[in-house]
């Protein structure tokens, strides 16, 4: 009996209120339930792309629709007429805190906007309108693109360079080359730029891959960088007068035109690049030889005169 009389004068209290005071609560609990719904519900954003070059412009457009009504001459409702009005566009780069402006435009009076904007580094765009609704962020990543390129003057023994840059630029961004079958590492420097050194082991000719790692500023690129042909000495004599007609080990007979080497243990058909003095000419293992200790090639009489070599010498090949 005591919780009915309880329960008898809370009604009876609750009944006393005034009028205006139920309508006002029950419009205010209306109100803050449907100011984030109505954001998101009269307003519209969108970028014509998501992945961008460095400093490329992108185009946002988007919309704040009405959100209020007036009596429509017919006594229905109709959307309320909006001015035009101030939208500012808003950028948060990857790992920052804090929305900047990026720029101030103004929407039509059908709430309509659109503006290009360059992008430098990757983060977020959002529009904020002059009533203070805000768009939902759309992420725009920017693609960073390395170039790089390889000495091509190399020697077994010697140290060559890698040289590339990285857009856009920032400090102490991983890159990764990889040359020979050997895996190098570096760092640009607040431009951009880096330098990787190689030491090559053996001669040959090798491709050259080069990486840079992500960050925050822009997403990784990777590039070739063209090949490196690495060079060792040997000694090398000539021969050709008083042989010529002869049969060649691998095939064929020796003439004074003939272009080619003779080496004891290479399988014939072997190409090789053969420098001297600033000159270079490619030839085939096309005989055996030399006999003489101490000498690895014999160049024929034709090869020799397109080097400009001497009767003995050293030379430099890529094999």
């Amino acid at each position: 009996m005591t919780r009915f009389r309880n329960t008898r004068g809370w009604v009876a209290a609750f009944m006393l209120l005034p009028i205006a005071a139920l309508t006002i609560g029950l419009t205010v609990g209306s109100a803050a339930g449907a100011g984030s719904a109505d954001a998101q519900r009269t307003s519209s954003f969108a970028a014509s792309t998501k992945s961008v070059h460095p400093n490329e412009k992108i185009t946002l457009r988007g919309r704040f629709r009405p959100i209020g009504t007036v009596t429509a001459p017919a006594g229905g409702t109709q959307p309320a007429e909006q001015e035009t009005q101030a939208v500012a566009i808003q950028f948060k780069a990857f790992g920052a805190g804090q929305w900047r402006a990026a720029r101030h435009t103004r929407a039509g009076k059908s709430g309509r906007f659109s503006e290009r904007l360059q992008v430098k580094r990757s983060g977020r765009f959002r529009a904020v309108s002059a009533d203070g609704r805000t768009t939902k962020p759309k992420k725009i990543r920017v693609r960073s693109v390395t170039r790089a390129r390889a000495e091509n003057n190399a020697k077994v023994g010697q140290k060559v360079a890698i040289r590339g840059h990285v857009s856009p630029g920032g400090t102490r961004r991983k890159v990764t080359v990889k040359v020979g079958g050997d895996k190098l590492h570096a760092r640009t420097n607040k431009h951009g730029d880096f330098v990787a050194k190689w030491k090559p082991k053996h001669a040959g000719t090798s491709k050259v891959r080069v990486r840079a790692a992500g960050n925050l500023i822009a997403a990784g690129s990777k590039t070739k960088a063209g090949k490196v042909s690495v060079f060792r000495p040997a000694v090398a004599s000539y021969y050709g007068p008083g042989l010529y007609g002869g049969a060649l080990a691998c095939g064929g007979t020796l003439s004074p035109s003939t272009i080619g080497v003779a080496h004891k243990t290479m399988p014939c058909g072997t190409k090789l690049t053969i420098r001297y003095h600033g000159r270079e000419v490619k030839a085939k293992v096309i005989d055996r030889g030399p006999y003489v200790a101490g000498r690895e090639f014999d160049l024929t009489s034709a090869t020799k005169s397109k080097l400009g070599f001497g009767s003995t010498g050293t030379i430099l090949v890529d094999k």
